[in-house]
């Protein structure tokens, strides 16, 4: 609620930049928060730059929709929950006083086995998301990517503020960013601000 009020605050005072900091780092903390979602388009808008992402293949995207479902730690505890359904439909299969029983235990345990690892899957993916993956908003009015961390680097293409990229490396007071398109070049840390 925090970075949401504060966003807003941003927002109606004109500093786009920082209400779409802020509403990345609300909605990084609950991906589901509609309001943020909503605002945070609103804010989009009014920035210079229109990068188009490139299409995801749709087991990549209807993946990543999956993911968004629950926090990791729900997704973990998702996992718990079937690892010991699976655990409990094995000792129905191996103490089992009839053969059908045995056989419900057998194929319940592969199932609920099989389910558990699917939600670790999805878990790990949750907090690599949430909690490794670093990305940044630019804070600098125009910004020119170069090929190289160095000012004397060829200029590859300009951003404006507001643009969120992602972080791939860091070299001295220089970060590699990667764009939602594809693009990649080095920027230096004074011009962005993690999210």
């Amino acid at each position: 609620e925090l970075y949401f009020n504060l966003g807003n605050a941003y927002y109606k005072s004109g500093n786009i930049p920082r209400s779409i900091l802020n509403y990345e780092r609300a909605l990084k903390m609950d991906p589901k928060d509609e309001e943020a979602q909503f605002n945070l388009k609103i804010a989009t808008l009014k920035i210079v730059d229109k990068v188009d992402p490139v299409p995801q293949i749709f087991y990549k995207r209807w993946f990543d929709s999956l993911t968004n479902l629950l926090s990791s730690n729900d997704w973990s505890k998702l996992f718990i929950v079937l690892l010991w359904f699976s655990l409990i439909a094995s000792l129905m299969y191996l103490f089992g006083y009839s053969v059908s029983l045995r056989k419900t235990g057998f194929v319940l345990s592969l199932a609920f086995l099989s389910l558990s690892l699917f939600s670790y899957l999805i878990a790990s993916k949750s907090y690599s998301k949430t909690h490794l993956e670093e990305s940044a908003i630019v804070m600098s009015p125009s910004v020119y990517v170069k090929s190289s961390p160095d000012l004397k680097g060829n200029d590859l293409f300009i951003i404006h503020e507001g643009i969120k990229v992602e972080l791939l490396d860091e070299l001295n007071d220089w970060k590699k960013i990667k764009l939602i398109n594809g693009n990649v070049g080095w920027i230096m840390n004074k011009d962005i601000e993690l999210i």
